[in-house]
């Protein structure tokens, strides 16, 4: 804790000088250079992006809704939970509201917050919230055109099974589903 409380020390009393490489429709990349008292500058690549909301839906059985999507960053399609980015001044849980609808066709009756994680804090300042929606009801919406998405059922052990066998390698799905499992281990929904 000593070297977090000294590097945040450091940053208080730094100079920052920030130059914009790209803005796209969702991302801007920009280069921090850092001067910390004394030190050499140090030049840090950052990704920023307005977050995200992403929410596991849970069906009457107790089963979880999971998708399976191509991602064209890795090339290859993974297990995940409903996810989206955030619209200008767009409600956590609104957005949570509408991917639900639009990637498993379903609105819940009942959301439940299970906080939130850094994609990757190294160089991105992207924040997912992670909700959980019970008591669902058939309500679809129209995805994205340029999504395919295919739904799939599992329990939770299942769930468990690939995370541990590495076939879920998604950070917020994983998340979402370890975070779901000590809920229901401290308080049976």
């Amino acid at each position: 804790m000593e070297n977090s409380l000294r590097q945040q020390q450091l940053e208080e009393n730094s100079s920052t000088h920030s130059e914009e490489f790209y803005k796209g429709k969702i991302i801007t990349v920009r280069c921090d250079t850092v001067q910390f008292d004394e030190h050499p500058p140090h030049k840090w690549d950052i990704v920023s992006h307005p977050g995200a909301a992403a929410v596991l839906p849970i069906t009457e059985k107790g089963n979880l809704l999971l998708i399976l999507q191509w991602r064209r960053a890795i090339k290859k399609i993974i297990y995940e939970i409903c996810a989206g980015t955030l619209e200008e001044n767009e409600p956590p849980l609104e957005c949570a509201k509408r991917e639900i609808q639009e990637e498993v066709g379903f609105k819940a009756k009942h959301y439940l917050s299970l906080g939130g994680v850094y994609s990757a804090p190294g160089f991105c300042d992207e924040y997912i919230h992670l909700f959980l929606a019970k008591d669902l009801t058939p309500s679809s919406m129209p995805g994205d055109l340029h999504e395919a998405i295919d739904v799939i059922e599992v329990n939770l052990n299942k769930a468990l099974d690939l995370i541990d066998s590495n076939e879920i390698q998604d950070m917020k799905t994983i998340t979402a589903i370890l975070r779901y499992q000590r809920l229901i281990q401290k308080n049976p929904l």
